[in-house]
């Protein structure tokens, strides 16, 4: 067996089943999988965004994920998110609009009644992430006052509050960046 040249761990699915007319007493047990490592890593990267604009104006903040690769990285076997995009919104904004795939979160993580308005967002990516992976996340806020160069935290999470440590990440500092809020008085 050889591995994908991208791959950082690759499963082998093995069936089985009688032959010669044989009959099969309990057929649950024909099935197994077989995990095979790889020495190979991916480097995932949360990706902000800067934005400018005056009080009252509704700016759009590109804020994303990236797999820069070499390898790909799949939660085959339980389908679980390879990775979350972990989104605080800076002070003196309102998110207006978020990506249908974000939920709404409290600062500290819990439910947050509506789609917009909340101050943190959690947004899932799929199961698997080829090199060269992008997801943008166009997020829309409401610039509500002048706060210089207010900051909101973009991290990649594995679905908790804090930043991700990925085995296979050599670059975790990447992982955590920021959207910069510019806002100009209004005219």
């Amino acid at each position: 067996m050889a591995l994908a040249a991208h791959a950082y761990a690759e499963r082998l699915d093995i069936s089985v089943e009688p032959g010669n007319g044989a009959t099969d007493l309990a057929d649950e047990d024909n099935y197994t999988i077989a995990a095979f490592g790889a020495v190979n890593t991916a480097d995932f990267a949360a990706q902000g965004a800067r934005v400018t604009g005056g009080v009252g104006e509704t700016v759009t903040a590109e804020l994303g994920f990236r797999n820069n690769g070499p390898a790909w990285i799949g939660n085959l076997g339980s389908g679980d998110p390879v990775a979350a995009v972990d989104f605080t919104v800076p002070e003196g904004a309102t998110v207006t609009n978020a990506p249908a795939d974000c939920e709404p979160r409290t600062l500290g993580g819990g439910y947050y009644p509506q789609r917009t308005g909340a101050p943190r967002y959690s947004c899932e990516m799929p199961y698997w992430a080829l090199p060269d992976t992008t997801r943008a996340l166009p997020f829309q806020l409401r610039i509500d006052r002048v706060v210089p160069d207010a900051t909101g935290r973009v991290m990649l999470t594995t679905g908790g509050s804090s930043p991700a440590t990925f085995p296979f990440d050599p670059q975790p500092a990447n992982n955590t960046t920021q959207l910069v809020l510019n806002a100009t008085p209004a005219a």
